[in-house]
């Protein structure tokens, strides 16, 4: 695995709700370096995410520098407020097997002149990785799935055509993602561990005062492990994407769902709709070392021969648990997909 994929799949597996965690946060040029955003559809290369256009803005959208697919149409959820607010503590989110060791007391520096360095250890070869953010990052969500959901799923195919004719080398529907939640940083610190060496470590310390962030790494002291940072300096705008979160669909017969059957319909506290019409599939024990989101779309697709879609959120691996000696390890649960009727 590359280091980048390794970077999202060991996070993903330990932080589940977070989503997709991308190596490189920073916004892209082919999206006129607009942060990403909910409503944001794309796609992650490299642990970059890639933005094409947003279904929440008109066609004529000043960000819309690539164009928007034809007969484009904005999405207007139900709820005319939708997108709620949060917070990211800055903590070091590190995945299973990767231990922190604090030179100093306290994880962050106190002063303009004191950069303590903590030292993270990945053992025995294992694959492992570390987000370390040094301060608070803004996270923003939908609360209308449901509405995001089927919008995808009615678009997909034009989506499709669109990023094809751009020449990305996108040829596989999964490959686009409808964001539907972002975590936006001002820095960050990302380390991959590869697995390659008994005892792998780095060690960094980073200085956030006076609205000013300044990282400080040994580089004798990365072993087995790849580093990439982020910004450094003052008054950094809260634009680097550290997790995203999102929809993906994939057909699995050649031919548009002509039905979409009703499992159980489910509602949330708050009263909104909780993805209703859905068919459930078990899932057995698999093992895979690829990305848990790949995992469960390769299964599901395989399984589920009788239906003409599956729809999967990267909040969905939260149903994926464990880590056996670095490979992901997917037992028994439950997994929605797109089954059609007798009926069109």
């Amino acid at each position: 695995m590359a280091h980048y994929d390794v970077f999202s799949a060991q996070l993903a597996i330990k932080f589940p709700a977070y989503g997709h965690a991308l190596w490189e946060p920073s916004p892209t040029e082919l999206s006129q370096y607009c942060a990403v955003d909910v409503g944001d559809v794309g796609f992650t290369r490299e642990g970059r995410f890639h933005r094409l256009f947003n279904v929440l803005l008109p066609a004529d959208h000043p960000s819309h520098n690539l164009g928007v697919p034809e007969y484009y149409e904005p999405l207007e959820p139900s709820l005319s407020v939708h997108i709620f607010s949060g917070t990211l503590t800055p903590s070091h989110y590190c995945s299973a097997g990767v231990d922190v060791m604090a030179d100093r007391s306290g994880i962050w520096a106190s002063g303009p002149d004191d950069i303590p360095q903590d030292s993270f250890l990945c053992k025995r070869k294992r694959l492992g990785a570390v987000l370390s953010l040094p301060v608070q990052a803004q996270r923003r969500d939908t609360v209308a799935r449901g509405d995001f959901a089927k919008w995808i799923v009615k678009h997909i195919d034009s989506w499709l055509t669109f990023a094809r004719r751009l020449g990305l080398g996108i040829e596989q529907m999964e490959e686009i993602v409808l964001v539907t939640g972002c975590d936006r940083a001002k820095s960050w610190t990302n380390v991959a561990f590869l697995g390659s060496h008994v005892q792998a470590q780095v060690s960094l310390g980073v200085r956030a005062v006076d609205n000013s962030i300044k990282w400080e790494v040994s580089p004798g002291q990365i072993r087995g492990a790849v580093l990439n940072q982020g910004p450094t300096g003052k008054n950094l705008p809260e634009n680097q994407c550290v997790f995203i979160r999102g929809f993906r669909v994939a057909r699995t017969l050649r031919i548009w769902p002509r039905h979409l059957k009703a499992a159980a319909e489910t509602t949330d506290a708050d009263g909104y709709d909780n993805m209703p019409d859905w068919e459930l599939i078990a899932m057995p024990t698999v093992t895979k070392h690829q990305s848990p989101v790949d995992s469960l779309f390769e299964y599901v697709v395989e399984q589920a021969s009788e239906c003409d879609m599956v729809l999967i959120h990267d909040n969905d691996v939260a149903l994926l648990k464990g880590v056996l000696d670095s490979y992901l390890c997917c037992p028994a649960h439950v997994y929605s997909h797109w089954k059609p009727s007798n009926q069109m």
